[in-house]
C-alpha cells in the first residue's frame, strides 16, 4: 500500500499541472506508431481545433437565479488548425459547473484544444470532456495521455496536427 501512495504522490507530481515546479522528463517519440489519439468522433464534433496560451480566465457569476455562471477563457492561438486563425486573440465562455469539476486553465497555459461549437447560449467545452484537451509544454510537445503507471510520453506540435490532418482525410474518405 505504501509503494501503491508513493507511486501515486510521484506520478502526480511527475504530471503536467501537478505539484512539482519542474517539468516531468518526457520522451520524445519518434516511433512513428505513436501518434495522437483522435477519434473520428472527436473531429466530427470539433467546431474549432488550435494549439494556444491562456492568456486570461475571468469569472462570470450570475447576478439572477435565471442567468448562468459562466468562465470566460481567453486564448492566443498559436497554431491555428480548424475554424480559428494564427495570433488570433480567441474567447470561449464555459459553464461554471467544469471549473468547479475540475477543468480549469491559468494564464501563461498552454494546450490543444478541440471545442465543440458554441451552444444556443454561446457555451463550448472540449470535446469528450478531457479528452479534447492535451497539455503543451513550453518547447511545444504535446504531452500524451497515458495509463496510470506508465512512463509520461509527448510528441512535438507538428506531429501532433500532421496526426489531427491525416485523421482528417480518412474521417472524409
Amino acid at each position: 500500500m505504501r509503494l501503491f501512495l508513493a507511486a501515486a504522490i510521484l506520478g502526480l507530481c511527475a504530471s503536467p499541472g501537478g505539484a512539482a515546479s519542474r517539468e516531468p522528463i518526457l520522451s520524445d517519440s519518434a516511433d512513428p506508431s505513436i501518434k495522437l489519439p483522435v477519434s473520428r468522433q472527436m473531429l466530427q464534433a470539433a467546431g474549432k481545433i488550435f494549439s494556444g496560451t491562456v492568456i486570461r480566465v475571468e469569472h462570470r457569476n450570475s447576478g439572477s437565479s435565471s442567468a448562468l455562471a459562466t468562465t470566460s477563457i481567453v486564448f492566443r492561438v498559436d497554431q491555428a488548425i480548424r475554424n480559428v486563425r494564427h495570433g488570433q486573440t480567441l474567447q470561449i465562455n464555459e459553464w461554471a459547473g467544469l471549473w468547479q469539476s475540475g477543468e480549469r486553465y491559468r494564464p501563461g497555459e498552454r494546450v490543444l484544444l478541440f471545442l465543440y461549437p458554441p451552444s444556443r447560449l454561446g457555451l463550448t467545452s472540449p470535446v469528450g470532456n478531457r479528452a479534447g484537451r492535451f497539455a503543451v509544454d513550453r518547447i511545444g510537445r504535446v504531452i500524451l495521455k497515458m495509463p496510470i503507471g506508465t512512463p509520461p510520453r509527448s510528441i512535438l506540435i507538428r506531429r501532433a496536427i500532421d496526426d489531427i490532418r491525416e485523421a482528417e482525410r480518412e474521417r472524409l474518405r
